[in-house]
């Protein structure tokens, strides 16, 4: 994914689409829900649009063998700009779900 937003690499957004189950569903750091079709619609014109983007997962914690919480950092050239706590639930292998929290 963070390949497709910095450089527009299309293998990347696949690779990233094909790891949602058909049922996943999105809310936002805004409270938005999204769907998987609108989360691709969304992302289908991000390709390139954050040069020098980098994501960093720390402080992974499994709640149960489906559900995960972990800290999303999002760095541009050296910077955070971006701080969420991400709660996912899983099923079969597929996100099923994921729900960001702005963290300041």
């Amino acid at each position: 994914m963070t390949a497709w937003l910095r450089d527009g690499e299309a293998e990347s957004l696949n690779a990233f689409l094909g790891a949602h189950h058909e049922s996943f569903v999105l809310v936002t750091t805004d409270g938005a829900i999204l769907d998987l079709e609108t989360l691709r619609e969304s992302l289908r014109s991000a390709g390139g649009s954050q040069p020098g983007l980098s994501i960093q997962v720390e402080e992974v914690t499994s709640i149960t063998p489906e559900v995960y919480r972990f800290l999303e950092r999002h760095i541009v050239d050296g910077s955070v700009v971006g701080v969420r706590v991400v709660t996912a639930v899983m099923e079969d292998g597929l996100l099923l779900s994921v729900q960001e929290t702005a963290r300041r």
